[in-house]
């Protein structure tokens, strides 16, 4: 398996980063968790077989290039036959800046980008076609992107200057915290954040918070231990009940087990 980040090589407000990823034979079967990173994505797949990802007891095969929209909880994913996957992700309100549309219509949802939007799928086919790899097809893609007309209203740039505070904050925040720096009701930013991004603003801050934590386990800064009490929850219960919740596991059984996707996917 070879998988790595790769930067933007331009600061934009549409894509966070990207990612190439290469399973071999000796990998397949694969099947792995994947936990949601609080970004929608635009994932590119080539195998013989499509590729299968199972999201709330629904399964979806993935080939071509496919729009991942917001979860909340993590997912299965299985592949019968090596394959190459190049991914786009997405800040977290760039599809809404995108495609014009509420955003929580694609929650938990994994749909060809034909069926959502012609005009983007022109853009970027051709690309994919052309057989680049590693930076050199990231900054085809950013150019390609920069020909988009995007989006803006004082609504998307609020919950920006939001999503800006919780990652300071590391996902340390709560909501009410964000509306004593947001003059607004909590009503209209759950609204906006929905609409926008696809989750409430609650459910995004959690998950960003155990993204994070996750993050670190994976790059060996700290201990659990350490980072339950970094992440400011109450105790270890409180941690495994969360963990639970996104991970559909245990955190003993997670801990124990052979997490090789996972490792790579989580390391920044």
């Amino acid at each position: 398996m070879n998988f790595r980040y790769i930067e933007c090589t331009n600061t934009n407000q549409l894509v966070q980063n990207f990612f190439e990823l290469t399973v071999e034979q000796t990998r397949i079967p694969l099947i792995s968790k994947v936990i949601p990173t609080a970004q929608s994505h635009i994932l590119f797949f080539k195998s013989k077989s499509p590729l299968e990802t199972g999201v709330r007891n629904k399964i979806y095969k993935n080939k071509g290039i496919v729009v991942f929209g917001q979860s909340y909880k993590s997912y299965t994913m299985k592949a019968q036959n090596p394959y190459f996957n190049f991914g786009i992700n997405l800040h977290p309100t760039a599809l809404y800046k995108i495609l014009k549309t509420d955003i929580s219509k694609l929650t938990d949802k994994h749909i060809n980008l034909s069926k959502i939007d012609t005009k983007l799928y022109e853009l970027l086919y051709p690309v994919f076609k052309e057989n680049l790899h590693g930076t050199a097809l990231a900054q085809r893609i950013e150019s390609q992107l920069s020909n988009l007309q995007i989006y803006e209203s004082k609504n998307t740039k609020l919950v920006d200057e939001a999503i800006k505070v919780i990652y300071k904050k590391e996902g340390k925040i709560n909501v009410e915290e964000l509306l004593k720096i947001f003059p607004i009701s909590q009503k209209h930013l759950e609204v906006q954040f929905k609409k926008t991004i696809g989750l409430t603003p609650l459910k995004f801050i959690k998950l960003y918070k155990f993204l994070s934590l996750m993050r670190q386990y994976e790059s060996k800064k700290a201990s659990i231990t350490q980072l339950i009490e970094y992440y400011a929850y109450y105790d270890l219960s409180h941690f495994t009940k969360d963990f639970k919740l996104f991970m559909n596991q245990k955190p003993s059984d997670y801990f124990k087990s052979e997490n090789i996707f996972l490792n790579n996917y989580l390391k920044l």
